[in-house]
């Protein structure tokens, strides 16, 4: 045999295999193959070599890693046998894994909850103060009669109606007695037709006015931001979860309360939709305008913002992003 050290090149040569080979045979059997030095390169012991061309052997037969374990302990002393661990019993778990879609309609069912509940008592506490007004003004009777409920809710609910219809009522009336003054002073068919025209836009019943919201699918599709290169730049909110049109909807409604609360319009034009954020009651108001459209990514479908101004000032995509990312975090 000669003297030349064992490493991986010359056992490789000596078996006719690859250096790499021999790598291998070491990683898949750990303080199998005794090293005599750990120097630069690593020198093997003549176990070592023996060890090898018996791994070569067994592989060529068609052995398993286990299997070629088991037999090297049985032909060399210093290789301990390998330990079998018996396989446990498992015991069988029922798990229970709710739809996606389930999921997702869940979460966009509480969201909504809590939408219609804070949209609820703002309506009632512009109500009263419409009331109020039109109680100063002498348009509304003081005193009311609604019939008795057992149910508080169904109650507040009819009271509500009731009373919206005839703000509306006193509204029309108002309005249409100030036209009949314009009217007799100037008797044109312009102003005959403009005052037909803004009567009726004035009885239009309150559900057909405030229903401008699109589809509610829509609601749950991802926002995307489009700077101006056209490129798009998705929000990311928790967790790394993509933040969708509701949630960014239920946030402006949660967190802007009281004289900051925004009246949410929406209108649809020829390139998608606007969104009309307003601060009605705020003193010196913050009203936002977004302009948004339906589109199509390698991701699936999602909603861009194409545009943003505040108070008739348009704003950069990086300021956008930074305005929905705040009232999302807030």
């Amino acid at each position: 045999m000669s003297q030349m050290p064992l490493t991986h090149k010359r056992i490789a040569r000596i078996l006719g295999v690859s250096e790499t080979t021999i790598k291998s045979y070491r990683r898949k059997f750990p303080n199998c193959i005794p090293v005599a030095s750990k120097g630069k390169p690593i020198q093997f012991t003549e176990e070592a070599l023996e060890v090898c061309r018996a791994i070569r052997d067994l592989f060529s037969a068609g052995f398993s890693v286990d299997e070629t374990h088991q037999r090297l302990a049985e032909l060399f002393e210093f290789i301990t046998p390998p330990v079998v661990e018996e396989p446990k019993e498992e015991v069988e778990a029922v798990e229970v894994t709710l739809p996606n879609d389930y999921k997702l309609a869940m979460s966009n069912l509480a969201k909504s909850m809590v939408n219609l509940s804070l949209k609820q008592e703002q309506m009632l506490k512009k109500m009263v103060s419409i009331e109020t007004r039109l109680q100063q003004l002498g348009l509304v009777n003081k005193t009311s009669t609604t019939s008795p409920s057992h149910d508080p809710v169904l109650e507040e609910v009819r009271a509500l109606a009731e009373r919206t219809e005839e703000l509306w009522n006193a509204l029309a009336c108002s309005r249409v007695e100030d036209l009949d003054v314009e009217m007799q002073d100037d008797c044109s068919e312009e102003q005959d037709s403009q005052t037909q025209k803004a009567t009726v836009h004035r009885l239009v019943p309150l559900r057909d006015v405030i229903s401008h919201d699109p589809p509610r699918k829509m609601f749950a599709l991802p926002l995307l931001i489009q700077n101006n290169e056209g490129a798009y730049t998705p929000l990311v909110g928790r967790g790394n979860s993509r933040l969708t049109l509701n949630d960014f909807r239920a946030s402006i409604m949660a967190h802007f309360v009281e004289e900051h609360c925004y009246t949410l319009r929406w209108s649809e034009n020829n390139s998608g939709w606007q969104l009309d954020l307003l601060q009605e009651r705020a003193e010196v108001p913050h009203n936002i305008c977004l302009i948004m459209a339906q589109t199509s990514t390698l991701s699936g479908s999602a909603m861009v913002i194409k545009d943003m101004t505040t108070n008739g000032h348009r704003i950069t995509p990086d300021a956008l992003q930074d305005f929905i990312l705040d009232v999302y975090s807030r």
